[in-house]
């Protein structure tokens, strides 16, 4: 993930009933991002609720680049990162055999 020329790199879950990318603060501030400068959103999880900042990054995930808000909580406790719909599943044709425990990724646009 980068801003500008500043980058971090990380490992994130992909959740796909989660609406946005969430990742940990501490990557935001490596970044060199004033976290709480960012979009203003509250987000709810089955057994809690908390408030994040969403900032505009650049996603590098194997050979595809991409532009997406992300969002940045406003508490360094929370710290599991995670790729949902908005912002990362979106951009890839994702396919799960179980059985084999195979998983197919391509971009969308091809």
């Amino acid at each position: 993930m980068s801003v500008g020329s500043k980058s971090v790199r990380l490992h994130a879950k992909l959740d796909t009933g989660a609406g946005c990318c969430i990742f940990a603060r501490g990557y935001g501030e490596e970044l060199g991002l004033k976290i709480e400068d960012g979009l203003v959103v509250a987000f709810s999880t089955a057994n809690s609720e908390f408030k994040a900042y969403g900032h505009e990054v650049t996603i590098s995930c194997f050979e595809w680049q991409f532009d997406s808000l992300v969002y940045f909580p406003a508490v360094p406790e929370i710290r599991r990162s995670v790729l949902g719909r908005k912002g990362w599943l979106q951009q890839f044709r994702v396919a799960l055999v179980d059985y084999d425990s195979i998983l197919h990724l391509s971009h969308y646009s091809k």
